[in-house]
């Protein structure tokens, strides 16, 4: 089959070149106008023609012993097909032929050039030379995108203290815009807005208060009465004496339960030291007298 296609693409390719040299005899003879049939005629028996003359100028020489077609035996071959050589000569030295200028071939578009990042590496000693290349190293090797983090201290310093600025002038601004502020400016009054400053009665009890939900949760439970205060064991009525007298087992188990209440709730102090008990140190040996 390859053989096949191959020997009809050479056919066409010379029936091509024959139809050329056919169109340009008809032009030297004074045609300018040719139907396709007709050319197909002339290149059928061109292509006659010169086959049989291959075949007899093949045969003369063979008729002489020789492998190899020489001039002598192409000139008798015409002359025995009744052609004159003379007009042969005189047409092969005659000036005035046309020649068809073959088409121009387009300009060969250079391959594009294929971008190639880094440097490629050759084949380690394991693998041999005819496997491909490795491709590019940024497509198989790991690199980092993001920037070296800042190590020096100076430069740590002043991106801290940038940061620093940005966060308190943002929540300057919030606060500025969602609670009351004083303007410098009486005609507008959203120029330079200043945050208002509310006095308070005691500003030291922020200070002396937890924070915390947690903390003030378990102040309040822990917190001791005043003295104006009362509490509701002793608002409450006094409980009604029992039917029946306990019994000595009965007693031993409410004072056990006393004494471990009792530990809990000195394991477990007051957190706020201002609102612990007082206790007063306790002097040693006899009272010194002041010297003066």
């Amino acid at each position: 089959m390859a053989s096949a296609s191959e020997h009809l693409t050479t056919e066409a390719v010379c029936r091509r070149a024959m139809k050329v040299a056919v169109s340009l005899m008809c032009t030297e003879a004074g045609f300018a106008l040719a139907e396709d049939a007709a050319l197909e005629t002339l290149i059928e028996m061109v292509i006659s023609f010169l086959t049989e003359l291959g075949r007899s100028s093949r045969a003369l020489s063979e008729l002489s012993c020789r492998t190899e077609v020489m001039p002598g035996d192409v000139a008798l071959a015409l002359i025995e097909m009744g052609q004159r050589i003379d007009e042969l000569v005189s047409y092969a030295k005659s000036t005035k032929h046309n020649v068809f200028i073959p088409p121009g071939h387009a300009p060969q578009q250079p391959p594009p050039r294929i971008l190639q990042v880094g440097e490629k590496k050759g084949h380690p000693t394991h693998i041999p030379d005819y496997l491909p290349s490795f491709p590019d190293p940024h497509t198989y090797i790991t690199t980092s995108t993001h920037k070296a983090p800042m190590t020096e201290y100076k430069l740590v310093r002043e991106k801290a203290a940038s940061q620093k600025r940005d966060v308190e002038r943002a929540l300057t601004r919030f606060i500025a815009k969602t609670g009351e502020t004083e303007s410098l400016f009486q005609d507008d009054p959203y120029a330079f807005p200043l945050i208002a400053n509310r006095p308070k009665p005691l500003p030291y009890l922020e200070s002396l208060l937890p924070k915390d939900e947690e903390g003030t949760a378990q102040d309040e439970e822990a917190r001791i009465p005043g003295p104006g205060e009362r509490t509701a064991a002793t608002q409450a009525p006094p409980p009604s004496p029992p039917p029946d007298t306990p019994t000595k087992a009965e007693n031993k188990s409410l004072n056990d339960s006393k004494t471990e209440a009792n530990e809990t709730e000195s394991e477990n102090p007051i957190d706020n030291p201002y609102l612990r008990a007082i206790t007063m140190p306790k002097l040693k040996g006899v009272n010194r007298k002041a010297k003066w």
